[in-house]
């Protein structure tokens, strides 16, 4: 296994002259500019690996605020993880996708333990124009608005492994999630791959998402009476057989 670094990019948020950067107890980082005041600026904590190219491959990254509470872990601050993968068949004009999610549900108030609630899928149809992983991750927040698991004030985390460079925009609600929803407050979107990484336990959730949607997918393609469901409809549950 390749060394893991942490890395740290910061987005600055506004033009100004940034005299110093200095590290705060809590991991994060607070920039001042000539003027002594301090520049508004985006942190986002990445794990990651150099490849032999020497670019990095990112294993999992976050957005860190002043407000994170649970030392080096910024994980941890959520109330609820969501997670999910898609994955697709294509053809020459559309997509047949399905869409796997599971919620982690901690079960202490240090969030040490948790269950992990797993969801049915999402099985769909879609143009080329449009990516299928959008339409699940709004799907994912729909439901879990309309669930009684939601309360207004959790702050519930979103796990996603696509669209990586689009994401600080989602959370900043200048790019919609897919065609005009925007992510609701409350929602934060964050980056893990599901190819690697196996020793975080991030990353071993979105691998089990992977599985579970790959396994689906093949089976889907085979069973005529889904697929004519499809056809009717653009999109519909069933039970997730596939864990």
């Amino acid at each position: 296994m390749k060394k893991r670094k942490r890395i740290t990019e910061i987005i600055v948020k506004q033009s100004a002259e940034i005299c110093s950067i200095t590290t705060n107890e809590d991991g994060t980082y607070s920039l001042i500019d000539a003027y002594g005041n301090h520049v508004e600026h985006e942190q986002i904590d990445s794990v990651g690996y150099l490849r032999d190219s020497g670019k990095p491959k990112i294993l999992r990254s976050i957005v860190r605020s002043g407000e994170d509470n649970f030392g080096e872990n910024p994980w941890k601050k959520y109330e609820k993880i969501g997670f999910i993968d898609t994955n697709r068949l294509m053809s020459d004009s559309h997509n047949l996708y399905v869409s796997s999610s599971s919620l982690l549900l901690w079960n202490d108030d240090k969030r040490r333990y948790a269950n992990v609630l797993h969801l049915d899928l999402l099985i769909g149809c879609c143009t080329n124009k449009v990516n299928p992983e959008r339409i699940g991750w709004r799907d994912f927040i729909r439901r879990i608005q309309e669930s009684e698991l939601f309360c207004k004030d959790d702050k519930i985390l979103v796990i996603v492994d696509s669209e990586k460079g689009l994401i600080p925009l989602i959370n900043e609600r200048k790019e919609p999630v897919v065609d005009g929803f925007m992510l609701p407050q409350g929602f934060t979107i964050a980056y893990a791959t599901s190819d690697s990484g196996s020793e975080s336990w991030i990353n071993k959730e979105m691998k089990r998402r992977d599985k579970v949607s790959a396994r689906a997918i093949i089976k889907i393609k085979k069973d005529k009476a889904i697929l004519d469901q499809i056809t009717k409809s653009s999109s519909l549950y069933i039970n997730n057989i596939f864990e």
